[in-house]
């Protein structure tokens, strides 16, 4: 037995009713999610306060759209935005600087790896995925990739901050 997905435009994608959840696009496929986790936006406001130990508040997001290509809409649950980040139609345009990814129950890998994929081809300098329950994190540059173990600490180098997956400042 097969399955059909039906591919959206970008009008389309843009045309659909708000609904709860994070709705995203790749290559035109339709990626839903249900409504994130207390302990989910919990995290996600730790991460986004660290950043603003070192940066403007405007350049901090969080669950913010970016269109990174045609028919490529994603939205990081933190981002930290490039300093002169282009914006067209009320939309930030290409990837993040740094796009962070809280990995949860309805993340699958493959989404998340198509994720990852997608933010560094079109211009992230950085991509942090999260996985809260082994307190691990994966942090994935154009040309490097580090696991990061609950002990270990990750420093940044293009943002200056210190983290350790159990998400307190090092």
């Amino acid at each position: 037995m097969s399955s059909t997905t039906t591919l959206l435009t970008d009008e389309e994608f843009l045309a659909l009713p708000e609904t709860p959840g994070k709705q995203e696009l790749i290559d035109g496929e339709l990626i839903s999610l249900p409504p994130s986790k207390h302990s989910h936006d919990e995290l996600g406001k730790r991460i986004a306060a660290l950043f603003r130990t070192v940066l403007h508040d405007s350049r901090i997001c969080i669950e913010s759209g970016f269109q990174l290509a045609p028919r490529k809409w994603l939205q990081p649950d933190v981002s930290v935005t490039w300093p002169d980040q282009k914006i067209e139609n009320d939309y930030k345009q290409g990837g993040p600087m740094i796009a962070v990814e809280i990995s949860s129950g309805a993340n699958t890998d493959e989404q998340m790896e198509r994720k990852r994929l997608q933010y560094l081809e079109h211009g992230t300098a950085e991509v942090w995925i999260i996985y809260p329950a082994t307190r691990t994190m994966l942090v994935c540059g154009s040309d490097f990739t580090r696991h990061i173990r609950a002990s270990d600490t990750y420093r940044c180098e293009i943002v200056p901050v210190e983290i350790t997956p159990e998400y307190r400042t090092a």
